[in-house]
């Protein structure tokens, strides 16, 4: 395996289109799965789809405008808005996660979107976070979401009918002790979701909450459910990177399968891309330790054929890695 490093100055090249129209920072992007529109994701309680059929001139096709819940205060910072979309495989529906709750719109005429009622994430609202990360199944049928906040933080919703889903499992971080996770000042958090490709499998980037005689402290996991029964998800295995040598792990913020399902890779806050062998997902194994990025890992993609792999961080870079 090679990193693909700077041997050199890449060339640069402008962008094609540049899209405005968001009030606050544009937090999420996604692509229709027949790639015709582009959705947005802000700060502004909005979402933004821009027909990119003709990619020398995008334009806006319509805005989804959310509820505005009130500020959300976390850790200190002022937060709100949209931080992910989905479109469903079928491209006629989109999944967007806000502060406190998941709605999906029917865009089937994306001139007309019909919206569903927004569904609460969390049962104790006081001590809620945003929700973080909502991803579809590759089947439509399922819809995971991740949040911080209480033990709601992971949930699988039945998308049967999108606009309504209903809440049938919860994926929970690691937490030995629930209640002292709870209180001990860093909640538990599920910050990113990720279906293998033939829907059996859900990985999860996790910030759990180890609690010891001697007080608690937090550690990133990335967790893998079997969720051939959707409403009975098994967690398969876990893997932790070993503290002794990297630190404390922090937070996991991107998970991605690759696409023939037997690699797992995952980014957190001390800069490590892993990739985890899931060839049996009961034994989850660090197979590499990919480095390069400076900062904390944000996001994480496979190329269609799986032979690369890119991740983007805090360090404004993006990294590129042989997975062969």
């Amino acid at each position: 395996m090679a990193f693909l490093g700077r041997p050199s100055p890449p060339p640069s090249r402008g962008p094609a289109a540049a899209l405005s129209g968001h009030g606050r920072a544009v937090n999420a992007v996604a692509f229709s799965p027949d790639g015709r529109l582009l959705a947005s994701g802000s700060s502004d309680w909005s979402v933004l789809l821009w027909d990119v059929t003709d990619q020398a001139n995008p334009t806006r096709s319509v805005a989804l405008v959310h509820e505005r819940p009130g500020w959300l205060f976390r850790d200190g910072w002022r937060q709100g808005g949209v931080h992910a979309v989905s479109f469903s495989p079928d491209g006629r529906f989109i999944a967007c996660a806000g502060d406190r709750a998941v709605t999906v719109w029917d865009i089937s005429d994306p001139a007309r979107p019909s919206r569903g009622a927004p569904v609460t994430h969390h049962r104790h609202v006081w001590r809620s976070g945003p929700v973080r990360t909502v991803m579809f199944s590759p089947d439509g049928r399922l819809l995971a979401t991740g949040s911080d906040g209480d033990k709601n933080t992971g949930v699988l919703w039945d998308v049967s009918e999108p606009t309504h889903p209903v809440r049938i499992a919860v994926v929970r971080p690691q937490a030995r002790d629930w209640p002292k996770a709870l209180t001990s000042g860093g909640a538990p958090a599920v910050h990113s979701v990720g279906f293998s490709q033939d829907g059996r499998l859900l990985a999860s980037g996790d910030l759990g909450v180890v609690s010891g005689t001697y007080g608690s402290w937090r550690q990133g996991a990335v967790m893998v459910w079997d969720v051939t029964d959707p409403a009975h998800p098994v967690r398969t295995d876990a893997g932790t990177l070993p503290l002794a040598s990297l630190g404390d792990t922090g937070q996991m913020y991107a998970v991605a399968f690759s696409p023939d399902g037997r690699s797992l890779a995952s980014g957190c806050e001390n800069a490590i891309v892993t990739l985890w062998d899931v060839t049996d997902p009961t034994h989850l194994t660090a197979a590499i330790h990919l480095t390069g990025h400076r900062k904390a890992v944000r996001g994480l993609a496979f190329s269609p054929d799986g032979r690369l792999l890119a991740g983007c961080g805090v360090d404004t870079t993006v990294r590129l890695w042989e997975t062969y």
